[in-house]
């Protein structure tokens, strides 16, 4: 083979792979990214609902504790919003985009989120969820109620758009 077939051998295998690689370079590092981001977001999302799944068990009975609570949210209409069926909402875009409910427990009432939707790809209700539990917690306190963290709830995440985080009861775990 002489040398001139060599070169134009080399010369249209280089114009081939120059072709192709600035491709193959971006699906390939797309691809990194896109897998890095969601381990990321996946992370994130397990800090956010482990406090989100954080009940506030409030030592009193359900009339005193719906008492405090109704107060805490009717003093903030922009972040709070009372539902039907006695729940309460957290409102991040739509007021009930994190649904709280008042249960019983055996150590008085408990203070827990049933679902939140997720917006940006996560849930995004943590910062209101803290300042609604401390606001009961200073109103309990002001009436010497003690309250205290509760037995941390499980979500699971139902598919639609947006997504719901929704909490597994005992009965439902497997």
């Amino acid at each position: 083979m002489d040398s001139t077939l060599f070169f134009a051998i080399v010369i249209v295998g280089l114009v081939v792979l120059i072709f192709f690689l600035p491709g193959w370079i971006r699906r390939s590092s797309r691809s990194a990214g896109d897998r890095a981001g969601h381990k990321v977001a996946m992370s994130q999302t397990e800090r956010l609902l482990a406090e989100l799944g954080t009940p506030l068990v409030i030592h009193a009975p359900a009339a005193a504790a719906r008492e405090i609570v109704d107060r805490v949210v009717l003093q903030q209409p922009r972040r709070f919003t009372p539902l039907d069926g006695g729940a309460y909402g957290i409102r991040f875009v739509e007021p009930d985009d994190a649904v709280v409910r008042l249960v019983d427990d055996p150590d008085g009432t408990r203070m827990q989120i049933e679902q939140t939707r997720e917006h940006l790809g996560m849930p995004q209700n943590l910062e209101f969820w803290r300042d609604l539990r401390s606001r009961v917690a200073s109103g309990a306190g002001a009436q010497d109620i003690s309250v205290a963290d509760g037995i941390r709830a499980e979500y699971s995440r139902d598919a639609g758009e947006p997504a719901v985080w929704r909490i597994v009861r005992e009965d439902e775990r497997s």
